[in-house]
């Protein structure tokens, strides 16, 4: 088994710029592994009693209406079998693989179970997962899936995979601000300006090819990036320009956070207003801005200091919150200091200081940026209001 070619990893961050890839790109990777196919699930159990499963991206080769058939017929067995892959998969940063056997003492009494049945009449004999967000363990379920010839996920075919899903996680982490302009907009690049994250195309020499207007609003105002005199992006601060240039070098250097790519992001140290979580992605291509072969890069900003509206109660959920502790993440979003925090809740600075600290360790954050590039993720509207 070789190790993936690059290729294979910039055909999975052009979906981060375009969704529609993932189908292709996923049949791309259950051929590097010999695989029949790959879906990815997403969890919705918001109401304990009517808990959803769903697929919004699996490979090409797999039929729609078998697909959703599936899960509409085996959405409870398909959450028990998810629930024990976490278990085995959940821990650390690093993104677990795990088998089909883990699921049943013997194959032969895995085999026996309806949903296996239905997967067998399909070529689908085993299996193997992995939680690809591990800050959020409802979304970004990988799935594998191979064929009785093939057998069970050799220690090659897990390496292989091993390599690769990191930079499915990240695309698919770096994706859902586009995901959610593309549900309210039908042209991406006309409507990249309703976005509250900053966005910039840049091509392999940092030439800047287009940026939105949040992106160039952070480039006037904070203090982290700039344009050259000869049109390229370039960072202020040596180390942030030495982070810049090893991550426009080389697509292997990313997805180095496994299940938790928010912890790649640059905090911009030098901001002057607000602190920027900056984030990039190799992008070869980007049909909707008219750049069809680019080899360059795309560059996300999320200003931390300014105001995102999040939603608490989800935010609450996935992180197990206190109410206290949904209060002082909603206070931080709001973009205030932890001196008018003080203020704003009676309380010393001092204590503020503690509360703040004990939450980023709740939350495997190294400062309040991260948490809120974190929160962001999790429960952010991304998309400005029309009236915005």
């Amino acid at each position: 088994m070789q190790e993936p070619d690059e290729q294979v990893i910039l055909d999975i961050y052009d979906t981060v710029l375009d969704a529609g890839r993932w189908p292709g790109v996923l049949d791309r990777i259950a051929r590097a592994v010999g695989a029949r196919g790959c879906i990815i699930f997403e969890l919705d159990e918001a109401d304990p009693r009517a808990r959803q499963l769903r697929a919004p991206h699996f490979s090409a080769a797999y039929d729609p209406v078998l697909v959703d058939g599936y899960i509409h017929r085996f959405a409870e067995e398909e959450f028990a079998d998810q629930e024990i892959i976490a278990r085995h998969s959940a821990r650390g940063d690093r993104i677990e693989i795990v088998g089909d056997d883990v699921l049943a003492p013997e194959h032969s009494a895995l085999a026996l179970r309806p949903n296996a049945q239905e997967m067998a009449r399909h070529g689908v004999h085993y299996r193997a997962g992995a939680v690809l967000n591990k800050d959020d363990l409802s979304r970004d379920r990988f799935s594998v899936q191979f064929s009785r010839r093939h057998g069970p996920m050799s220690g090659a075919e897990r390496a292989a995979l091993a390599t690769i899903l990191p930079h499915v996680a990240k695309a698919l982490h770096l994706g859902r601000p586009l995901r959610q302009l593309s549900t309210a907009y039908a042209g991406l690049a006309e409507a990249m300006d309703r976005l509250r994250i900053g966005v910039c195309l840049i091509r392999g020499d940092r030439q800047i090819i287009c940026e939105n207007v949040e992106f160039a609003r952070q480039r006037e105002a904070a203090g982290v990036f700039f344009r050259d005199g000869a049109g390229r992006l370039e960072m202020r601060a040596a180390p942030d320009r030495q982070w810049l240039h090893a991550m426009t070098a080389d697509a292997r250097d990313h997805g180095r956070c496994g299940a938790r790519p928010r912890k790649e992001a640059l905090g911009g140290r030098q901001a002057s207003c607000g602190r920027l979580a900056v984030e990039i992605s190799p992008l070869t291509s980007a049909d909707a801005f008219g750049e069809r072969r680019l080899d360059g890069y795309a560059i996300y900003s999320l200003d931390t200091g300014r105001e995102l509206p999040l939603d608490q109660d989800l935010l609450a959920k996935v992180l197990t919150l206190t109410q206290s502790e949904t209060r002082l993440v909603g206070l931080l979003a709001e973009g205030l200091t932890n001196r008018q925090i003080s203020d704003r809740r009676n309380r010393s600075v001092e204590t503020i200081n503690s509360q703040v600290k004990s939450l980023l360790a709740k939350a495997d954050c190294a400062n309040r940026t991260q948490l809120i590039r974190l929160a962001s993720s999790i429960g952010a509207s991304f998309v400005m209001d029309p009236l915005d």
